[in-house]
């Protein structure tokens, strides 16, 4: 007889071989080449994300000897860090249709964007920045630099925060020249900094524009080359005139064919404003998406003139420890796979801050992989027996229960 230790060390060996990933769980593989060092940085190609699993759980390195090689997933996306700076306002004061509002920065430091906040609900006003570092000697930072808020039935916009390079002075003063005194409730000055990432401008397919007139719309159907992760999404617009029009960005969740006619569900990406105040583009979570579409509610205004599209996607890459000398593959296209836990991540300081890069071959398919076959419930003889044996347990039961009665 096996002991309860005994019987509970069997289970815990089942489900261990169990979860433990084999190759033949994958259906794709690539070669890694050129493994040379403990270290390496592996660029995953955009033409495989079509593939992966949304969250990269089935992505994984094996070894020759089928050992599974342990890496962090990594991104270079731009990486952006605001710094409040502390100010106090020494200053608010007009001359004729002119409205200054002067602050003193308390502390040593360059900034490169004011956040302004009003209570008029419905201005367009232009201000100019200046900055000094006695107020004697003034100099001009922005000039006619716009700010607007658009509050309707339509519309609710707002573009108060300037934009200027990076500035180190003691004063600084806003000058706005509007027709009525602006009631200045909030200004938040800001140290920001950006490190640029590194994307790549996503291969388009196709594109298709279309204008709902019934609905007042624009609408642009976007197909990409390859399903990539999103980073952002800018419209590029040649209409001359100052605009400002609700979007929405969604991409394709599914599509289901209905009496040979194609229906296809949409999740909505993100949401905002075009605006010909700003030409940033949108910014998304790196959603992995093939196709794209942009809805614009032009409502009563003349639909603008789109001509075109530019979609930038993430670049994802591993950093892999290699431990042994070897033949090593990438492989992934397992829809059942769980996101792998390894140790090097808890020690990432330790990693070297430029591995060297190594290649990837082209992908295919995986000789091992084996296709999961089920059989129907009764063609297995065990589950047969099992439920004979239940019935015949059910029908004595109740016989001798009908007996003693």
């Amino acid at each position: 007889m096996m002991t309860k230790n005994k019987i509970g060390l069997v289970l815990m060996l089942f489900l261990c071989l169990k979860s433990f990933s084999q190759t033949e769980d994958f259906q794709y593989r690539r070669t890694l080449e050129n493994v040379s060092e403990t270290w390496h940085k592996i660029i995953l190609p955009e033409d495989s994300f079509d593939k992966f699993n949304p969250d990269f759980s089935d992505v994984r390195i094996f070894g020759n000897n089928k050992t599974e090689t342990p890496y962090i997933l990594k991104t270079a996306s731009d990486r952006i860090s605001e710094t409040a700076i502390q100010f106090k306002t020494i200053n608010v004061s007009n001359k004729n249709a002119d409205y200054f509002y002067t602050f003193e920065l308390l502390q040593a430091k360059e900034i490169n964007q004011i956040k302004l906040g009003f209570e008029q609900e419905n201005f367009d006003w232009k201000l100019d920045l200046e900055a000094s570092n006695n107020q004697t000697e003034w100099f001009l930072i922005q000039k006619d630099y716009r700010i607007l808020s658009i509050k309707n039935s339509q519309t609710d916009y707002k573009f108060t925060q300037v934009d200027f390079p990076d500035s180190k002075y003691k004063f600084y003063r806003i000058k706005i020249k509007a027709s009525e005194q602006p009631k200045l409730t909030e200004a938040k000055i800001w140290e920001q900094q950006k490190e640029e990432g590194s994307f790549k401008i996503a291969t388009i397919k196709t594109l298709k524009k279309t204008i709902d007139a019934k609905k007042k719309t624009s609408v642009i159907e976007v197909e990409l080359a390859h399903k990539v992760p999103v980073s952002s999404i800018k419209i590029n617009i040649g209409t001359t005139f100052d605009y400002y029009r609700p979007v929405t960005i969604e991409i394709l969740r599914d599509s289901v064919k209905i009496e040979d006619k194609w229906h296809y569900n949409y999740d909505i990406l993100t949401q905002g404003t075009l605006s010909s105040l700003e030409k940033k583009g949108f910014s998304t979570d790196n959603t992995l998406a093939k196709k794209l579409r942009i809805t614009i509610e032009n409502n009563n205004n003349q639909p603008l003139d789109i001509q075109g599209v530019e979609v930038k996607n993430a670049i994802y890459f591993l950093i892999a420890r290699f431990t042994e000398k070897g033949n090593y593959s990438l492989f992934y296209g397992n829809k059942k796979a769980e996101k792998p836990q390894y140790d090097i991540e808890n020690f990432e300081e330790n990693i070297p801050k430029n591995p060297s890069v190594i290649t990837v071959s082209k992908e295919e398919r995986n000789p091992e992989f084996k296709t999961e076959t089920k059989s129907p419930l009764f063609e297995n003889k065990i589950w047969l027996w099992i439920l004979m044996g239940i019935i015949i347990v059910a029908l004595a039961f109740y016989s001798l229960k009908m007996l003693r009665e």
